[in-house]
């Protein structure tokens, strides 16, 4: 009697093999789906990247303030726009008090004034460093947040720039509670000295932030310049006045008194033996001639004096003007000066 031997199908291990292949697969896609949740902002902004073609013109002022990669990501992220003044007013409707308004970040969004002036063009630069801060501010995690503004505070604390802690107080008053995010903004562009850790931290978004500090500083000095000489000039001016309203009275006082002694001399030439002698005489009437004489001098001095004043009201008045000129090319609120 012969035994069969049965043949033996595979099924059950062609199963297990079809478990283990299908098991990292759902792995996977938990894995994705997971990463997907963590990331929706990452994804969200890669997204807007991939479709967003953004201006050459908005791409340059990127390359100009010294953003690297993940930095240019986050404003290209943003899609940047360089408005002229009716679309800028238009995209960015809230304004400060007694402070101008180049840039603003609405609904994760980026908006510039295109401001067209070649000695302040530069702000636009800032402004498009300034606002991709601000995106990277939101997104940050409540963690990443907390430790970042201990050291803004920290930084803060030992900033002694005024012209930047008046803009903070501006912020405070118009919008209590962006301080910090303001901030985030303001030491990256403006200053060129900070803490170590802060420094450390920007390298997140600049390759070399002091190219856009550079920019700032470049711009602002047009603005520095301006006021510091329209100051001398004012000063200047109070004390030019002060000299020639004294040298004036004393100039009517010594008239005065040359015109009575005067009088006086010719009264006494019409007396018989007024004077001693004639020797007497002449040097009564010379002393009188060189008195007048030191009068006119005077006389041509304070008109000299009063002639510079002018000079310096007409150099003032034409600074005043460029002054106006400028903040008028940087605020798209500003009335239009020919």
């Amino acid at each position: 009697m012969s035994v069969t031997t049965p043949i033996l199908k595979p099924r059950r291990y062609h199963n297990i093999g079809r478990r283990i292949t299908i098991a990292p697969i759902f792995f996977f896609i938990i894995i994705a789906t997971v990463w997907a949740a963590f990331n929706r902002q990452f994804i969200t902004d890669q997204i807007t990247v991939w479709q967003y073609d953004m201006p050459p013109a908005v791409e340059e002022l990127a390359d100009d303030s010294g953003m690297n990669n993940h930095g240019k990501f986050l404003f290209h992220a943003s899609r940047p726009e360089l408005n002229d003044r009716e679309e800028f007013n238009k995209n960015c409707t809230m304004r400060e008090q007694q402070a101008i308004v180049l840039g603003c970040y609405v609904a994760r969004r980026i908006y510039i004034f295109d401001v067209t002036d070649e000695r302040v063009k530069g702000v636009r630069t800032v402004t498009a460093a300034h606002e991709m801060l601000h995106a990277a501010y939101e997104r940050l995690d409540a963690r990443e947040r907390k430790e970042l503004n201990k050291i803004l505070e920290k930084q803060l604390a030992q900033t002694t720039d005024q012209e930047l802690l008046d803009i903070v107080k501006l912020y405070t008053e118009a919008e209590p509670g962006q301080e910090l995010n303001e901030l985030h903004s303001l030491f990256a562009t403006n200053l060129a000295d900070l803490l170590s850790e802060l420094e450390n931290y920007y390298k997140k978004y600049f390759t070399d932030r002091g190219r856009v500090v550079a920019v700032y500083q470049k711009y602002h000095e047009v603005f520095t310049s301006l006021n510091t000489r329209a100051k001398e000039l004012s000063n200047s001016l109070n004390d030019q006045n002060a000299a020639i309203a004294a040298a004036t009275l004393q100039h009517e006082r010594d008239m005065k008194q040359l015109a009575s002694d005067v009088s006086e001399f010719n009264r006494c030439a019409q007396i018989m033996n007024c004077f001693a002698s004639h020797a007497a005489f002449d040097r009564a009437r010379a002393a009188l001639i060189v008195r007048q004489n030191n009068l006119q001098n005077m006389a041509d001095q304070i008109n000299a004096q009063i002639e510079q004043y002018n000079i310096n009201v007409a150099e003032l008045n034409a600074l005043g003007i460029e002054v106006q000129k400028l903040n008028q090319s940087i605020d798209s609120h500003a009335p239009m000066i020919e």
